[in-house]
């Protein structure tokens, strides 16, 4: 494929609408960015040969043209001496290097011509290579940007979840000390079945001392 074929393509490419279509949008802008660089690298290669060309016809014409001026002044001077026929050889040679001078105009016009397509072509795909560069951006800031949400997110519920679970530490340490606060508010209140048990034996064991004592009391 030439590089004017490939450059019709690339400048006529719609890259809204290929990025839509696409599964890999970031990945086929890569692609299509390298493919314009490419042919614009071998766009600059052929202008600058175009300009060679152009420069080359150029001198060349000039040259043609020193020769003219130098066959019609030794036309002049044949005419002078009265060497007619010197004159008439002198002025076909002359005609001859008008007629290639007149095909060298033609030709610098067809490679002026050429080079202008060229400079016009190569504004184009600057353009189109501005437009898809802008894009990639877009798309990287995009990226760029769904990604810090997801982090920001992440780290949001991070903290939410810290904060639940401090709550529920919170929570957790109040229901505690409620707890210890009621135990100690009702303690010797509620005696066991155990301790109210060890209270009777111990009642029994006084009653039982004091009849001891009194019976003492009596045989004095």
């Amino acid at each position: 494929m030439s590089v004017f074929s490939r450059l019709t393509d690339v400048i006529n490419a719609n890259l809204h609408s290929l990025l839509d279509k696409s599964e890999e949008p970031e990945k086929m802008l890569r692609l299509m960015i390298e493919e314009m660089e490419q042919v614009q690298v071998e766009m600059r290669t052929q202008a600058a040969r175009v300009i060679a060309e152009q420069k080359q016809l150029e001198r060349h014409q000039q040259a043609l043209r020193h020769q003219i001026q130098e066959w019609s002044a030794k036309a002049e001077l044949a005419i002078q001496k009265g060497r007619e026929d010197l004159a008439r050889a002198a002025l076909t040679e002359k005609l001859a290097e008008v007629k290639k001078c007149e095909q060298l105009e033609q030709d610098k016009a067809r490679v002026a011509e050429v080079l202008a397509q060229l400079t016009a072509d190569s504004e184009r795909l600057a353009a189109k290579l501005t437009e898809a560069r802008e894009k990639q951006k877009m798309l990287t800031l995009r990226e760029q940007t769904a990604h810090s949400r997801i982090r920001a997110r992440a780290q949001v519920d991070n903290q939410r979840m810290h904060e639940l679970m401090a709550r529920f530490d919170g929570f957790q340490g109040r229901v505690d000390q409620l707890e210890a606060q009621l135990e100690a508010a009702t303690l010797g209140q509620n005696p066991s079945l155990e301790a109210q048990f060890r209270e009777l034996e111990l009642n029994d064991e006084i009653e039982r001392e004091l009849a001891r004592l009194k019976g003492q009391k009596v045989e004095v």
